[in-house]
């Protein structure tokens, strides 16, 4: 690949006291990521949105981000004057992630019907439209199967324009079909299995490829302009990569956030997009590597790793 686009890191934190969150924002800063993110939780989380606000009002050299929000549990135009509002007083910091949902438990704790996926889909691609029809601050009306405005005058209007960047996140066809026609930033991840949580068979980087082809086949022209993200659930700094990921696969497919839905090797986890082995150095390595096969140049980490990625991030983003 020629002309491979410039790396660049976000985390975030998970910390629920507030000068502990400042911490480790300041930290997010001083070790050269540029964006602070957050995910969208019913448990252990605290509100995205005015989280994101007081990391931004504390450390104007981030970037901040919602990675991402899920959108059934908000409504399109109250979310699209949220993030309106977020990104003019952060003075044009705003990225707005937006995914479909993959945890069933917290819909149960919130009450709302874990739909099949496809209905999530078609309503998160009516929220798309509402957004972006938001953010350039005309009135305008929708009627969709899910979503209904009538004569709404959008207010405030973005600083970025024509709209603060959009990440759509997920890993099955139609979103990434959506996120190749509609985002800016298309952030590529396993699929949701059926009952909830991630697909295990789906770690291997040769997914990522074949996903990626999808996009860039479905964005056509839009392609050039498309950022490509990955995030990084975990690492091991180690001079042994393949004894790490060998001792790490068990544990990894007992349950919890990945299904064992099929086979995976020590050398899925070795050439993973999602996990990284090795010295700093290996792990910039695999990367490179990955960046070269993919594209993927937006590395998100989980805010465990902050510190142990350091070093990776000032060997790469520069």
């Amino acid at each position: 690949m020629v002309d491979l686009p410039r790396f660049r890191f976000g985390t975030g934190s998970f910390r629920m006291v507030r000068s502990e969150l400042l911490s480790a924002a300041r930290k997010c800063d001083d070790l050269g990521y540029g964006t602070f993110v957050m995910p969208d939780h019913m448990f252990d989380t605290f509100g995205i949105i005015p989280t994101l606000m007081t990391v931004a009002d504390n450390c104007p050299g981030l970037r901040v981000g919602t990675y991402v929000l899920c959108n059934d549990f908000h409504h399109p135009v109250v979310m699209a004057k949220e993030a309106a509002t977020l990104d003019v007083l952060s003075e044009g910091r705003l990225e707005l992630g937006l995914g479909a949902g993959y945890i069933p438990a917290e819909y149960n704790m919130a009450g709302i019907p874990f739909e099949r996926g496809s209905v999530r889909l078609q309503r998160l691609t009516e929220t798309v439209h509402i957004v972006k029809m938001a953010f350039a601050g005309e009135t305008f009306s929708f009627d969709g199967d899910h979503y209904q405005v009538r004569d709404y005058t959008p207010y405030p209007v973005p600083t970025q324009q024509p709209r603060p960047p959009l990440l759509l996140g997920g890993g099955g066809p139609g979103l990434l079909t959506l996120a190749a026609a509609e985002a800016d930033i298309v952030s590529v991840l396993p699929a949701a299995a059926s009952g909830g949580g991630l697909r295990g068979s789906q770690l291997g980087l040769k997914s990522l490829k074949e996903k990626v082809t999808l996009v860039r086949e479905a964005a056509g022209d839009r392609w050039a302009d498309l950022e490509i993200n990955i995030l990084i659930f975990d690492a091991v700094v180690t001079r042994d990569r393949r004894a790490a990921a060998e001792a790490y696969l068990g544990p990894l497919l007992q349950g919890g956030q990945f299904i064992p839905d099929g086979e995976v090797t020590a050398d899925d986890l070795l050439d993973s997009p999602y996990f990284a082995f090795g010295t700093d150095k290996d792990i910039a390595e695999h990367l490179v590597a990955i960046r070269e096969e993919t594209g993927a140049s937006y590395v998100v980490v989980f805010p465990h790793l902050m510190e142990a990625f350091g070093p990776v991030v000032e060997l790469l983003a520069h």
